[in-house]
């Protein structure tokens, strides 16, 4: 379809792909922000064997991601081919997420076991009703712009959700423990866990797959995989993605040591989130608007290098929380394009496959992103941790040395800045490459 023609999409069903958005970024949002504070300060879990507990989930969750993706694209059912998952694993997945906040109550010996077993378990759950939800975008809507609506909705709700969590969780948490955040995680997690279980029910009944067709035949599992391996193009957006996700997990993981340690302001966390999560949900409405002036990959790339650049401006901030939050609403506006586009990106990808090979991909498309978040979100968690070790974090101290605070701050700025100078380097090369062919 021609993007001059532009789709009439419906703002009910819209709502409905946002909110199932909402639902699972309640958890993504804890385990970007608090995953590896949670486990150091609250669970004091070593800092070096949250390290490996870390980086060993993300593996585990880039290799699920793409079986979870094969099994979903096997299957088709009578009421749909993504719908039926947000009515069989809301329950489960809420039921995970609770128990997750029970971690600090067991005992010593057993909590890194059992912190990695709710984890796979509460990861395969959400990665199930994420890739059902995203894996719906090409079906939902056939052209860019309609598309990227969609996205807005979806990239919104998910923003709601991170203000949510990121400036209210640990407040809610000392507040349902009477002044003990340790005693208050599990009723914290289990009061988002309860919201998010009637927005995946009414995902289940609102959204229809109106665009799907089953195709003729049902590829082999290895040509699945080949039809991605061979495309050159789309393997190396996987590459600049997987450098994106790492730099913004960089940032995401240490904003919290970050602000109490270096700023010495750990009271403005809940603003500097806030901050950084309301510039982009202030975004949603223009980027559809940006597709009339400039092409998606356009866009994507100059969004990696402003970024960069927003980042850098944060060194200059320094410790002025003024300067601190005007970057970080910078950064906010430009990651903003990137997040809403990137799946309007897999989706042009999924319509060239089905044309060409006549093979149905959305959602193992959906999974490479996923491995590609994994991996990078990995890499970082691994990496962030294992350099704030070695430079001699410790969670029971009150005051972190010079050399923590300065790991702590090449962590949240430099790092960040050079993944996104990375990736957009990639992307800006593979879009010369395209152009010289």
């Amino acid at each position: 379809m021609d993007n001059a023609t532009i789709e009439k999409t419906g703002t009910l069903e819209m709502a409905s792909f946002g909110g199932a958005q909402f639902a699972a970024s309640t958890y993504m949002a804890f385990t970007s922000y608090y995953l590896m504070m949670f486990f150091t300060d609250v669970a004091f879990i070593p800092p070096a064997a949250t390290a490996v507990l870390l980086f060993c989930f993300r593996l585990f969750s880039a290799a699920d991601t793409q079986v979870i993706g094969l099994i979903i694209n096997r299957r088709r059912f009578d009421d749909g081919k993504y719908r039926p998952y947000f009515k069989w694993l809301s329950v489960p997945f809420a039921v995970c997420f609770v128990a997750l906040g029970l971690t600090p109550g067991i005992g010593a010996s057993v909590r890194i076991f059992y912190a990695a077993f709710v984890l796979i378990l509460c990861d395969m759950c959400w990665t199930t009703l994420n890739l059902a939800s995203i894996s719906m975008l090409p079906y939902l809507a056939k052209d860019d712009v309609s598309r990227s609506k969609f996205m807005s909705f979806s990239n919104g709700s998910a923003i709601c959700a991170f203000i949510l969590v990121g400036t209210f969780l640990l407040p809610l948490t000392d507040l349902l423990g009477a002044g003990d955040g340790n005693n208050g995680f599990a009723p914290a997690l289990a009061l988002l866990a309860l919201i998010s279980v009637p927005l995946f029910i009414n995902a289940y009944f609102r959204l229809k797959e109106k665009n799907y067709t089953d195709p003729p035949v049902k590829p082999a599992i290895k040509d699945v995989f080949l039809a991605i391996g061979r495309n050159r193009r789309l393997m190396l957006f996987l590459a600049g993605f997987c450098l994106y996700f790492m730099a913004d997990a960089f940032k995401n993981l240490t904003t919290y040591y970050y602000m109490s340690h270096y700023m010495g302001r750990a009271d403005l966390m809940p603003v500097v989130i806030l901050a950084g999560l309301a510039s982009p949900l202030a975004m949603q409405p223009v980027i559809p608007r940006l597709l009339a002036f400039a092409k998606k990959e356009s866009l994507i790339v100059f969004g990696l290098f402003s970024a960069s650049c927003s980042c850098l401006l944060m060194a200059a901030a320094g410790t002025r929380p003024l300067a601190l939050i005007v970057c970080v609403v910078l950064y906010g506006v430009f990651t903003s394009i990137i997040a809403n586009l990137l799946y309007t990106v897999m989706a042009s990808f999924s319509d060239e496959m089905q044309t060409q090979q006549n093979i149905s991909m959305s959602e193992m498309l959906t999974a490479t992103i996923n491995l590609s978040s994994n991996l990078g979100a990995g890499l970082a968690s691994g990496a962030a941790a294992m350099a704030m070790a070695a430079f001699g974090y410790s969670a029971q101290a009150a005051v972190q040395s010079s050399g923590a605070v300065f790991g702590i701050r090449v962590l949240y700025i430099f790092c960040t800045a050079a993944g996104m100078v990375l990736s957009g380097t990639v992307l800006m090369l593979n879009r010369s490459s395209k152009a010289a062919k």
